[in-house]
């Protein structure tokens, strides 16, 4: 026999439906809550001097241990996947210890990071890259950031100096790097390493400052193009001159 449902069981019911849809609605609207009282963006920086300062104060408040990691919330996660906007370049090695992100002190969609062991761009697949962020988000600056201990640089030292060989693919990470190294082989021994590290920074920042792309935009004062240094002990970024 059915049993008609009693007054209270039925209000008790309805209180949890309408409960469960009130939870679902306000799980739903987290996003647009989190959008809506977001604190405002800091201003993208609009020109190559701006990004390099940018670029700059951010490695300062790293090395004296007091980022701001800024824009890394679900907030900044839920903007950028509908778009980014990276005001700078940064053609790094694959260094598991330089972090562009971290080291600057940047965030989701501030940087179009290219890596390759050595920071070398000789690579078309590199170059188109790098031209891919100029020509679609209006980046203006790329920096060429090489890092002290480079492995890769040690390793081509030893192939020019010493006539030392690679296995597998890695002549392919060696030869764009020979020319830093022969630049520099005259040098003290103890000195080539470091030496040739900046070459290599050095080279690759002319290489590209060939490329019509990057020529035209640097031309125009749309884009600039520096070569600096990782210190890993310090955690500073300093000019290769």
């Amino acid at each position: 026999m059915s049993r008609t449902p009693s007054r209270r069981s039925f209000v008790a019911g309805g209180l949890a439906a309408a409960g469960g849809t009130l939870a679902a609605g306000a799980m739903s609207m987290t996003g647009a809550s989190e959008l809506a009282f977001a604190a405002p963006e800091a201003p993208r920086p609009n020109t190559p001097d701006e990004a390099l300062a940018e670029l700059l104060a951010g490695n300062k408040r790293f090395v004296e241990g007091h980022p701001r990691n800024p824009r890394r919330d679900s907030v900044r996660r839920i903007v950028t996947a509908e778009g980014q906007k990276p005001y700078a370049i940064i053609l790094t090695c694959s260094d598991s210890r330089v972090a562009p992100e971290v080291i600057f002190d940047e965030g989701l969609g501030d940087l179009f990071i290219v890596r390759v062991a050595g920071n070398t761009g000789s690579d078309p697949i590199l170059i188109g890259s790098m031209e891919y962020s100029v020509l679609t988000f209006g980046s203006v600056l790329l920096m060429v950031l090489g890092h002290t201990e480079c492995g890769a640089v040690k390793s081509t030292v030893d192939v020019v100096t010493k006539g030392a060989t690679v296995p597998g693919e890695l002549d392919a990470v060696v030869q764009p790097i020979e020319p830093a190294v022969q630049a520099v082989q005259s040098q003290p021994a103890d000195q080539i390493l470091d030496a040739a590290i900046r070459e290599n920074v050095t080279l690759t920042q002319q290489g590209l400052g060939q490329i019509p792309t990057f020529a035209d935009a640097v031309q125009s004062g749309k884009l600039k193009i520096v070569g600096y240094e990782y210190q890993l002990k310090t955690g500073k970024v300093t000019p290769v001159q």
